[in-house]
């Protein structure tokens, strides 16, 4: 469901994939579209939801924290094989990239 949603815009404060997300307001988006999983909407109270899972345990749709020193403030979903879609930045808008080009700080399933 997700994937559909690659090429589009990045916007600040963002919730609708089709006029642009952030990287928060896209998984929310996906999840609660895609899989009727109601989400909060910042990157930080995502990461309280669901359960702790590692690298080895990753299954698609599995979300990606990640952190910029004073907590996290990014979150992307995981689509196998070693990737994951999120909301980059304005230039790049929503992507595919590897999963560890960061290195999370959690990552957690909501199934």
């Amino acid at each position: 469901y997700a994937l559909q949603f690659v090429g589009g815009p990045y916007r600040a404060g963002g919730n609708d994939p089709h006029t642009g997300v952030d990287c928060s307001g896209f998984v929310r988006y996906v999840m609660q579209h895609g899989a009727g999983i109601s989400m909060n909407r910042s990157s930080g109270s995502q990461a309280t939801q669901g359960h702790a899972v590692n690298s080895s345990q990753m299954q698609p749709g599995d979300l990606l924290f990640y952190s910029g020193g004073s907590g996290i403030n990014h979150v992307a979903m995981y689509i196998g094989d070693g990737k994951i879609v999120h909301a980059s930045t304005y230039a790049t808008g929503i992507k595919i990239s590897k999963w560890n080009y960061r290195n999370p700080v959690k990552i957690v399933s909501m199934f």
